[in-house]
C-alpha cells in the first residue's frame, strides 16, 4: 500500500515526504502548478490495482458499493468544510455547490446498493474504515491549518470525477451492469452524473480559470500543491483498502446483486 504519511503543510514545500516532486516548482498559474506537481502521484493512482480493474470493467457490484461508501464519508466532510469556508477568498473562487455537490447522489446510489435500512448502517460514522478515517482527518486538519488548502481536495476530487470518473462509470455500466453505453440512465451510478454542469470540458476550463484567479503567494501555492499530492495518496489508500477488503471476503452484501 502506498505510503500515506501526512505532509507537513505548515512548512514550505520540500519538507513533506511527498513534496520532492514539486520542490522546485515555480509556475505562475495555480492550475498549472497543480497539474505539473501531481503528475507522478496521479500516474500512481491510475495504476493502482483497484483502478486498473475498474478501468477494465472487472470490479464487482460489491466492490463498487464499498467504494461509494468510502466516498460518501469523504464528500460529506469535504462539502461540509467547503460550505463552512465558502467566504474564504480561495474557496469562494472554486465554490460550485449547485454544479458539483455529490453527497445526495452518493446517498441515492447507496440506497440502491444497500436499501434504505442498509443505508443508515453503512453511513454510520462508527463504521468508517482506517483509510477513510485518515482521509477525513486530513481534510479537517488542512482546514484548521489554512482553509485555502481545501482547494487541493476540491481540485483532486471534483476534476477527477469529471474526467476519469466518467470513464470508469461507462466501463462499469457496460461490463458489470450490462447496460448499453447509449442508455443515459443506470441505477447505482448517480454519483457520476453532473446534471447541472452541462459541458464537462467547458466547466473544467472555467474551474481552472477560477483556480488561476485565486490570489496566492508562491509559498501558499506550494503548500496547496503539497496538499494535492497528499490527497492523491489518500485516494490511493482508499483504492487499496477496497481491494484488500474484497480479497479478504469482507465486503458488505448488496441488495441489488
Amino acid at each position: 500500500m502506498t505510503d500515506t504519511a501526512a505532509i507537513d503543510t505548515t512548512a514550505p514545500l520540500g519538507l513533506g515526504p511527498a513534496a520532492s516532486e514539486s520542490s522546485t516548482l515555480d509556475i505562475t498559474h495555480l492550475a498549472d502548478a497543480l497539474r505539473e506537481g501531481t503528475k507522478s502521484v496521479h500516474h500512481e493512482a491510475e495504476n493502482s490495482p483497484f483502478v486498473k480493474r475498474f478501468t477494465k470493467g472487472e470490479i464487482s457490484i460489491g466492490e463498487h458499493g464499498r467504494y461509494l461508501i468510502s466516498l460518501y464519508f469523504v464528500y460529506k466532510t469535504l462539502e461540509n468544510l467547503l460550505d463552512e469556508h465558502k467566504d474564504n477568498p480561495a474557496i469562494k473562487a472554486i465554490y460550485f455547490p449547485d454544479e458539483l455537490r455529490r453527497l445526495d447522489a452518493l446517498a441515492h446510489d447507496l440506497e440502491y446498493y444497500y436499501g434504505k435500512d442498509g443505508f443508515d448502517r453503512v453511513t454510520d460514522p462508527a463504521t468508517m474504515t482506517p483509510a477513510v478515517k485518515a482521509y477525513v482527518d486530513a481534510m479537517e486538519n488542512a482546514a484548521k491549518i489554512d482553509p485555502a488548502l481545501l482547494v487541493a481536495h476540491s481540485y483532486t476530487r471534483y476534476l477527477g470525477d469529471l474526467s476519469g470518473g466518467l470513464i470508469l462509470a461507462k466501463r462499469f455500466k457496460k461490463f458489470v451492469l450490462g447496460v448499453k453505453e447509449s442508455e443515459d440512465v443506470a441505477e447505482g451510478l448517480d454519483f457520476y452524473t453532473f446534471d447541472n454542469v452541462g459541458n464537462a470540458k467547458a466547466f473544467k476550463t472555467e474551474y481552472r480559470e477560477q483556480l488561476n484567479a485565486i490570489p496566492v503567494t508562491q509559498e501558499t501555492k506550494e503548500r496547496i500543491v503539497a496538499e494535492a499530492i497528499h490527497c492523491f495518496q489518500l485516494n490511493i489508500a482508499v483504492f487499496d483498502e477496497v481491494q484488500k477488503l474484497s480479497d479478504e471476503g469482507k465486503l458488505l452484501p448488496t441488495v441489488c446483486n
